[in-house]
């Protein structure tokens, strides 16, 4: 292996021990409110501070995840598996990984790019909007999921 090899594996190694870390964080977010969901309005009416600064963690931690593959694990997996991706759309990025079978669609993918841009940016008076975003998230943290322990193979 040569130094940048090794270079371009650190790399990826260290992005996805930041995701991990940040799975992590969701789990444990998720464990302490787990009876809530299937989240109504009734129960975000009635969140304690704890529940909301659990949501928030979620969140929060979701975020940074989406983040974190997106702008570097993606790459540098590509990298490492020597697939040019060089000045290439975000788009055909995610082509690339729909064909290796790292993601299902990229469709999918920009889904829940759009979910994290929606939980970005909290109203007030949206609550139902903001409800129906927080079961959505729910229902997708085992995808999210099932991405990061693809690319943890990838590298085995």
């Amino acid at each position: 292996m040569t130094n940048n090899e090794q270079f371009d594996r650190e790399r990826l190694l260290t992005s996805i021990q930041k995701c991990r870390t940040h799975l992590d964080r969701i789990h444990y977010a998720s464990l302490q409110i787990k009876e809530l969901f299937p989240l109504t309005v009734d129960r975000y009416n009635d969140l304690t501070g704890a529940n909301i600064g659990n949501i928030d963690q979620l969140v929060f931690r979701f975020t940074k995840l989406q983040d974190e593959l997106g702008n570097n694990t993606f790459r540098f997996l590509l990298e490492v598996l020597k697939e040019d991706h060089t000045g290439k759309p975000f788009r055909d990025i995610l082509h690339t990984l729909e064909r290796l079978h790292i993601i299902d669609s990229s469709d999918t993918w920009l889904s829940l790019r759009e979910l994290r841009n929606d939980l970005a940016h909290e109203y007030p008076t949206m609550i139902d909007e903001t409800i129906d975003k927080l079961n959505y998230l729910v229902l997708q943290l085992p995808l999210i999921e099932n991405i990061l322990k693809t690319i943890e193979q990838q590298v085995k």
